[in-house]
């Protein structure tokens, strides 16, 4: 009896998990950077003066 086909299954898996433990953190690091740039240009964009604030 061999165990070829469980042993290349428990690598496959192990390399999928091991891939996304490295790519999880990645990912949710660049959504969290998006989300704070996206509230940075709201709250800028929410100071800034418009065209009507500008007199002379």
């Amino acid at each position: 009896m061999t165990y070829l086909g469980y042993v290349v299954g428990a690598y496959a898996v192990f390399l999928v998990v091991m891939l996304w433990d490295m790519l999880a953190p990645a990912l949710r690091i660049r959504r969290t950077l998006r989300d704070v740039l996206q509230r940075a240009r709201r709250a800028a964009a929410k100071t800034a003066p418009t065209s009507t604030d500008l007199h002379r």
